[in-house]
């Protein structure tokens, strides 16, 4: 597949559009699903930017409208200068600048100045926990929730990475095998952490597997199971006994399908969520940043280098930046 780099002035066909300039953009394991072609968010396959037909892939990302032409709606939304996320799925972030219907970009508030790796991982990630908490069950602050993690294979020392968990706001940390373990009275444990007339009612799943049909055995009655990712390709298999007599659900989550029905609400969201990471109330995640510059050929080969890494598991989430030339 051919990755565009110094296109410039995509044409979205019949709809009001603002150019913007790409400044920086993800590169996730939800990409590399894209272009294996198992993920359900599909980009456009184009046949006006090269000979052959390519799609441009990125999902995620923040830009500065650079112009657009006045049409009576667009100006009353965005003004030259304004910095935005992606508010529509796969519009293809992998590029310098593009020209994009302005109902697909959410302005950031000037009022709440984020970094450049605030705002391009402000899209995905904190409105889907902030919806899988909000959604699925009323919690108070101090109810306790459980929670599956996919760790890459070749990350820092589970020490450090606990250590890490417990800065960005967790109560406790228990890798999987001391989690199954049935020598260190670990359900014990977690029952005294939950406390005696504590109830656990959710629990949210990215991976998969045994060790989530084992985190739902602590689940109270009327508990909740949200699916939102299976990192460890794996089945996730349940026993009736959880749905007969814990009267267990269990659901999914896709932040493109909860858009699809809730426009508005997004726009209020994605305020919300910009205050309060500008506030440093909510942290974004540890990235690494790619700074891409070059022929079309260096960056390929700038990009094969980190999907590489990225299969692996190695490294922290990945920004693209392009380099101003």
């Amino acid at each position: 597949m051919a990755i565009p780099h110094e296109s410039s002035a995509l044409i979205a066909t019949g709809f009001p559009s603002s150019t913007r300039g790409t400044s920086g953009c993800d590169l996730s394991s939800g990409q590399s699903n894209v272009i294996q072609g198992v993920y359900p968010a599909k980009p456009v396959v184009r046949d006006d930017i090269g000979p052959e037909p390519v799609s441009i892939m990125g999902n995620e990302g923040v830009a500065t409208v650079e112009g657009f032409e006045e049409d009576g709606n667009v100006e009353q939304k965005l003004k030259v200068g304004d910095r935005v996320v992606m508010g529509v799925p796969q519009l293809g972030t992998w590029q310098s600048h593009a020209n994009l219907p302005f109902t697909s970009l959410i302005p950031l508030p000037e009022s709440c100045p984020l970094s450049l790796r605030q705002a391009a991982t402000l899209a995905i990630n904190p409105p889907t926990a902030l919806r899988m908490l909000s959604d699925f069950v009323p919690l108070n602050p101090e109810d306790p929730n459980a929670l599956t993690k996919q760790g890459g294979k070749k990350q820092p020392s589970i020490a450090e990475l606990k250590s890490h968990l417990e800065s960005l706001g967790a109560d406790h940390v228990l890798t999987y095998d001391e989690f199954l373990s049935r020598e260190n009275n670990t359900r014990s444990k977690i029952k005294e952490w939950i406390g005696k007339d504590g109830e656990m009612r959710l629990a949210l799943n990215c991976v998969g597997g045994k060790e989530t049909a084992e985190m739902c055995k602590l689940l109270s009655l009327d508990g909740k199971l949200v699916t939102y990712g299976g990192m460890a390709k794996t089945a996730l298999a349940l026993p009736p006994s959880l749905f007969i007599f814990r009267k267990l659900t269990s659901t999914g989550f896709w932040l493109s399908n909860w858009v699809q029905t809730h426009p508005e609400e997004r726009q209020t969201m994605m305020q919300s969520l910009a205050a309060l990471v500008s506030s440093g109330k909510l942290k974004e995640p540890e990235t690494e940043v790619v700074e891409l510059e070059g022929t079309d050929e260096e960056v390929t080969r700038q990009l094969s280098e980190v999907m590489k890494k990225m299969e692996e598991g190695r490294g922290k989430k990945t920004l693209l930046h392009w380099k101003d030339e």
